[in-house]
């Protein structure tokens, strides 16, 4: 066979087609760009990472830059060193280069001496092509004759200057590439980097699941492929195939079997067996070493077999953790898809977890001892585990798991051991089983206790009266161990964190932060652990309780980032953390930084203190509001509404109301705003012992009272309900619901006539809000705010000047239910209205303006611009830009 024959292929000879749906890897390409000189790049990674796509992509860099590139796809078929060479020579002349006729005689029995002159007669021929040359090629690792790897490695070495060489492979090919990086003529490629990041997995989600994807959904589903690229788009298969599953974890295998086939068919199926056995069996573990493979496996080799999945390049990953030994896991999907294998295969898996128990408990790793005690249905080894070990307080997001375990005991017998009931409790108070977790504190009570747990008692009726959302007998309860010192650690920080927070919520704050800053609070300010870092957020919430935006954000912005470092992203601190700063980014007008931030987190703060769930409910629905539409901001406020309902929280549903009249009478709506204000008055009015949560309910009815007479033309009844807000904002010194109530005061007046004082408080407004760094509250005041603060002198200071400026050219925000205006034609134009907003966008489109730009001329989000397109795509009945473009100059005169 010669190399021109009809029996290659052609398609070896080029990548496969890159459609518009590829995402395009562009810090990759950068680096490769960069390092496009190097004589070898090496780009290894395990199946389904993106190898091909990337040099394809890579490639038509190359050609548009007027390099030469050579192109082969190798097969099963290119394994020996005869027919790899017919290949690479078809793939040669597949672009013009004119080789040699003695290249073409070989056979299975050529030597190093003809390997030696085969690579000297290619590495001449290619020194005399022009210009660059690259020779790519494609799954390397099916060339499984050595002499090839010998030819390649004469190739790279004799490479004149302008020959480069690309490999991609599942496996590190045998080359000798120590010269190569201290020369730093090697780029190096592999699969941690060819992950997606999240941008890129949003990016493929909207490209091959739903344009319109949001964010907490993508971050979900980028988390279970862990940016595996052939995962994300199973997982995408498999949402498609089940478009009614919104939201949460989706198991391929459940609804697919497109996971399972390709990796069986593409990836295990020329494994040996005792290899794949060992796969099947490690999966029980979520990370593993050798010492504990070979335990739970019975396998001595596992060393050798770990290195003999490493070497395949089979999804295995290191693990970052301290200790002596090396962790690694393997892909989480490709886990599942072997744990899966194991069940069907008979083995006892018990079996398996009872040997993972005795490892991990020898090791010290208590988590991990009990849950595969669990897992090994040994519940009298599970509690004898249970007291022979103790947790680490340092992070408390892992203490729900006790639930589980605990659950499995009779309470019986676990109030005969208070220190495992207690942790069940705090475990059940973390995760807002609140039911459950006073049903346990009531039985610890009525057990014989010693006076060593009275302090944990009093500790946990604090945090459940936080979680019922009165700071004021939680208050009460701490008072009395404020002088105490608690040697436990974690006891501490619970004992601090909940006296800051209660302390602040009253409106205390000198005081909370002067305990913040005594001895007693300093386990909150020199430590990592997690209720430590959960102590130093309620500052930050103390910093939007007294007004100062900026200042929580500056010290939230830090805890944030040290409680992801430690805990995790979706860990309690981190969340917490998130709650505030989504609410301060939203008022800094930072939108797609608080939609950022709050991303992937809302089912973990479904678990929260009412506070940081009712923030993060707001800022959700303002978020919805601003880049969606006011019907699904609507809709969310009413399923949060409730939620609050069912638990009681008072509070919360009073907020979720306030917003929904808030959003009702801007779009108009009076009728349904007076339903939801006649909703607001029937909440209980407890008039005993008030708390800051009944007087926040007072308020903000209060605020929706007068928005309402407003609204109605009722300017006296306005005054008579902002006059109610004065008490609680001065009692518990919250400037934030003083401030609103002054802005509508201002709005009040101006309606009455009297200009002089309304502007002389819209000065004062104003000169306030800067002061606080509000900026979005003044904004979703929309345009009678607006027009005011027009009429007011420009200010002496340049930054409040500049400030005035930014509030008064800014337009209001139009969504899906907002006014629209009629388009040229009159009213007996059967032509589908565009509003105002509408219109300016296509006029910008007429300019060829990128989304970006757009979004940056009108100063709106990139979200909000692509879901106007989406609206004038409808409602023109067209697909592309250029479509509505044409109709829009047919049926909109210029200058309109």
């Amino acid at each position: 066979m010669n190399p021109t024959s009809p029996l290659l292929v052609s398609t070896k000879f080029s990548p496969p087609r890159i459609g518009s749906q590829s995402v395009p890897r562009r810090n990759l390409l950068a680096r490769l760009q960069a390092e496009h000189q190097n004589r070898l790049f090496l780009v290894t990674a395990g199946a389904g990472f993106g190898k091909t796509i990337l040099l394809a992509q890579w490639r038509q860099a190359l050609i548009t830059d007027g390099a030469t590139v050579a192109w082969m796809s190798l097969s099963q078929d290119d394994s020996q060193l005869e027919t790899f060479c017919l290949s690479l020579i078809g793939a040669l002349q597949q672009v013009g280069v004119s080789l040699e006729e003695n290249l073409l005689p070989l056979n299975e029995e050529a030597g190093s001496d003809v390997m030696h002159m085969m690579s000297s007669l290619l590495i001449n021929t290619l020194a005399r092509t022009s210009g660059e040359f690259y020779l790519m090629l494609d799954d390397l690792q099916q060339a499984r004759d050595p002499r090839i790897t010998q030819l390649l490695q004469g190739l790279i070495e004799g490479a004149p200057h302008n020959l480069h060489i690309a490999l991609a492979s599942r496996q590190m090919p045998g080359l000798l590439l120590g010269r190569l990086r201290a020369m730093g003529e090697l780029c190096e490629v592999e699969g941690a980097e060819l992950a997606f990041d999240f941008h890129e997995s949003h990016d493929f989600l909207k490209t091959h699941l739903d344009s319109a994807i949001d964010v907490d959904t993508a971050h979900a589903l980028h988390d279970q492929a862990d940016g595996w690229p052939i995962g994300l788009q199973l997982l995408s298969i498999s949402r498609k195939a089940n478009p009614r599953r919104r939201g949460g974890s989706i198991n391929p295998q459940a609804s697919s079997q497109g996971l399972e086939e390709y990796l069986a068919e593409d990836v295990i199926a020329d494994l040996p067996a005792g290899l794949l056995d060992f796969l099947q069996k490690i999966s029980i573990l979520r990370r593993f070493n050798a010492p504990l493979a070979a335990h739970v496996t019975g396998v001595s080799e596992a060393e050798a077999m770990i290195e003999a999945i490493e070497s395949r390049n089979l999804f295995l990953q290191s693990v970052d953790a301290p200790g002596d030994y090396q962790w690694l896991r393997l892909h989480p999907m490709f886990n599942e898809f072997l744990a899966k294998r194991l069940v069907a295969s008979g083995t006892d898996v018990r079996l398996l977890h009872r040997r993972a128990t005795e490892w991990f408990e020898r090791a010290g790793l208590v988590a991990e001892t009990m849950r595969h005690a669990l897992l090994a249905e040994d519940f009298d080894l599970l509690v004898e585990l249970l007291h022979r070990s103790q947790p680490s307080y340092k992070s408390v997001s892992h203490l729900g798991q006790f639930i589980r375990w605990l659950d499995n005991v009779p309470l019986l017998l676990l109030t005969q051991h208070p220190d495992l009931l207690i942790m069940g409790i705090w475990s059940c108070l973390l995760t807002s089983r609140t039911a459950r977790a006073e049903s346990w504190l009531a039985a610890l009570v009525d057990a014989q206790l010693t006076p060593q747990w009275q302090d944990q008692v009093a500790l946990l009726r604090a945090t459940l009266a936080i979680q019922h959302d009165d700071m004021a007998e939680a208050h009460a309860l701490l008072e009395p161990l404020m002088g105490t010192t608690l040697e436990n650690p974690f006891l501490a920080q619970v004992c601090a964190c909940l006296t800051v927070s209660a302390l602040s919520s009253l409106g205390r704050y000198a005081e909370a932060r002067r305990y913040f800053n005594s001895p007693a609070g300093r386990c909150l300010r020199s430590s990592s652990y997690e209720m430590a870092l959960i102590g130093a957020a309620s500052m930050a919430q103390m910093a939007l309780f007294e007004g100062n935006v900026l200042e929580a954000e500056r010290s939230c912005s830090t805890v944030l980032a040290q409680a992801e470092q430690v805990h995790g992203r979706r860990s309690v601190s981190a969340c917490n953390c998130a709650a505030i700063l989504g609410e301060a980014y939203y008022e800094l007008d930072r939108i797609d930084e608080a939609r950022e931030v709050l991303a992937n987190r809302q089912d973990i703060l479904r678990f929260a203190v009412p506070e940081y769930r009712i923030s993060s409910a707001l800022s959700h629905a303002r978020l919805q509001l601003l880049q969606e539409s006011s019907r699904s901001a609507l809709e969310y406020l009413s399923r949060q509404e409730e939620q609050f309902r069912d638990l009681g929280l008072h509070r919360g549903v009073a907020a979720m109301l306030a917003e929904r009249l808030r959003i009702l009478l801007r779009s108009g709506d009076w009728r349904q705003a007076e339903v939801i204000q006649a909703a607001l008055e029937d909440l209980p009015r407890e008039t005993l012992e008030p708390t800051p949560a009944q007087a926040e309910v007072a308020v903000l009815t209060a605020l929706s009272k007068a928005r309402l007479a407003l609204a109605r033309q009722q300017p006296e009844l306005a005054l008579r309900a902002l006059s109610e807000i004065e008490g609680p904002a001065r009692e518990y010194a919250r400037s934030g619901w003083r401030l609103k109530a002054e802005i509508l005061r201002t709005l009040v007046l101006d309606m009455l006539g009297r200009e002089e004082e309304s502007l002389e408080r819209a000065q004062s407004v104003l000169a306030g809000a800067y002061r606080m760094g509000m900026l979005r509250t003044l904004l979703d005041e929309g345009e009678p705010l607006r027009r005011l603060l027009t009429r007011l002198e420009i200010p002496a200071d340049k930054e409040l000047a500049a400030y005035l400026q930014e509030l008064t050219r800014r337009q209001p925000v139009q969504t899906e239910q907002d006014e629209v205006e009629p388009q040229v034609g009159g009213a007996e134009t059967k032509e589908p209205l565009l509003t105002r907003r509408e219109l300016e966008i296509l006029e910008l489109l007429e300019q060829s303006m990128s989304n970006k730009r757009i979004a940056l001329a009108l100063n709106l989000s990139l979200q909000t611009v692509k879901w106007n397109l989406r609206n004038i795509f409808s409602k023109l009945g067209v697909s592309s830009r250029y479509e509505a473009i044409i109709i829009a100059r047919k049926r909109v005169p210029r200058g309109s």
